[in-house]
C-alpha cells in the first residue's frame, strides 16, 4: 500500500467521521463529540503520513500536532483541532464515581465541527489527494486485526508494500 492511497484514505474516513459527528449533533447524540475527535485524528495522521511519520496508536493529539515539521502550512490548523483530544475518551465513558460528564453546548460543538472542516478541507485541497483511488487494499498481515492494521500503518509510512 503507498503512502498515498493511505494518506488519501485516511481523509475520505475523516469527511464520513465528521459527516456522522454532525448528524448525531443534529440528534442532541453525546458520540458527536467522539465521532469529531476521530474526524481530527485522522487529518492528524494523514499530514504525518505525508510527512513520513508514524504517530503511534494513542490519542494524543498535541504530542502528533508536535511532530509535524513547523514548515508544514497545515501546522497551525492542526493546533486548532488539537484539543479534541479530551473528546477521545472523556464523554464515552463515565468517571469512575459513576458520574457522565456533559458533551459540549450545540455552540461549542457546531465552533469545534468547523475548525475540523477547516482543517480537512486544507489537507484535501489537493490534486494529488482527489487523483487516488478510493479503494484500499486490507490487511494482508497475518495476526490480530490491530497487529495487522500496524503492520500495515508502518509500511504505508515507510512507503512500502502492506
Amino acid at each position: 500500500m503507498s503512502a498515498e492511497l493511505l494518506i488519501a484514505n485516511l481523509l475520505r474516513i475523516a469527511q464520513e467521521d465528521l459527516d456522522g459527528a454532525v448528524l448525531l449533533a443534529s440528534r442532541g447524540n453525546r458520540n458527536a463529540v467522539y465521532l469529531c475527535e476521530q474526524s481530527a485524528e485522522k487529518v492528524i495522521r494523514a499530514v504525518l503520513t505525508s510527512e513520513g511519520k508514524h504517530a503511534g496508536i494513542k490519542h494524543h493529539l498535541d504530542a502528533m500536532v508536535d511532530l509535524v515539521p513547523n514548515e508544514n502550512p497545515l501546522k497551525p490548523f492542526l493546533r486548532e483541532i488539537e484539543e479534541l483530544a479530551a473528546y477521545a475518551t472523556t464523554y464515552r465513558y463515565p468517571t469512575a464515581s459513576g458520574r457522565v460528564i456533559q458533551p459540549p453546548t450545540s455552540a461549542e460543538f457546531d465552533a469545534l465541527a468547523a475548525k475540523v472542516k477547516d482543517a480537512l478541507t486544507r489537507a484535501t485541497d489537493h490534486e494529488a489527494v482527489k487523483a487516488i483511488p478510493q479503494t484500499i487494499p486490507r490487511n494482508l498481515f497475518k495476526g490480530g486485526t490491530d497487529e495487522r492494521q500496524h503492520q500495515e500503518w508502518i509500511a504505508a509510512c515507510k512507503g512500502g508494500p502492506p
